[in-house]
């Protein structure tokens, strides 16, 4: 999900502000109450900071269609029963403060993480203002690309009629160019409802995808497709799901060094 600046701090460049937008499609399957279609629209921007910091500010804006009542879905972890409904999910945005790093292959950050009730349906978002506490690490030995970004959401505010939320939320990264602009990925999304019994609580998947990055003009794209099984999941959770993912640069008007 942070690959595009990742990538660029880990070459070492000079400090400059940088933009991309990863945009998800995900097709679930096998879920009790039915399939569904989620979209992740998620503008990243990476910007320098006093001291060689930097910050990195990623949000995550979600068009879906889907049913109500399923569980483990990121950021609606107590859903509700329902009709299947089309439109926004709660927005997720986390904020990465980026110290100097002595590695050229190596970055981390920590800050926080918030959840706003943006929902257009009940069955598409938690109803729950949220916040918590959310770290990223990245390492890129040779043609590796390995990284996480974590967040832990607790809700503090919101519909009192509906459920809270603790929820954990895991973003991994393995990629592992294989020449000629092809890579393999792996880029699970992991969620744990720490409000669930232990057997109830973690989604996992397990799977990954080819992509290839090519150029047009000066910018560089990305797209890959996924397939994922959860192999631990919540009674009435998604089997599995495929997954399209690009990303997209933004036009070089809009780039400043």
């Amino acid at each position: 999900m942070a690959a595009p600046a990742v990538a660029q701090e880990a070459e070492g460049q000079a400090p400059r502000l940088d933009f991309a937008l990863p945009i998800e499609f995900d097709f679930d399957f096998g879920a009790k109450n039915g399939d569904a279609v989620i979209s992740r629209y998620i503008p990243l921007i990476s910007l320098p900071l006093v001291e060689e910091w930097r910050l990195i500010n990623l949000t995550l804006a979600v068009v879906a269609s889907a049913p109500g009542g399923v569980p483990g879905r990121p950021g609606n972890p107590e859903p509700v029963p329902g009709d299947r409904a089309f439109g926004l999910g709660d927005l997720t945005n986390a904020v990465f403060f980026t110290p100097p790093s002595r590695s050229q292959n190596f970055v981390w950050g920590f800050g926080p993480i918030f959840a706003f009730p943006t929902a257009t349906s009940e069955s598409l978002g938690s109803g729950k203002w949220s916040l918590g506490p959310s770290f990223r690490i990245a390492y890129r030995p040779g043609p590796w690309n390995l990284g996480a970004v974590v967040g832990n959401l607790t809700s503090f505010a919101g519909d009192a009629d509906r459920g809270d939320v603790n929820q954990m939320l895991v973003r991994g990264l393995v990629r592992r160019q294989l020449g000629g602009g092809l890579y393999f990925t792996y880029s699970p999304i992991i969620t744990a409802n720490w409000n669930q019994s232990p057997g109830q609580r973690w989604l996992i998947p397990i799977g990954g995808g080819i992509g290839r990055s090519f150029e047009i003009g000066s910018r560089q794209f990305a797209i890959s497709v996924h397939g994922y099984y959860h192999v631990v999941r919540p009674d009435g959770a998604p089997k599995g799901l495929f997954r399209i993912d690009l990303v997209l640069p933004v036009p070089l008007a809009l780039h400043r060094d």
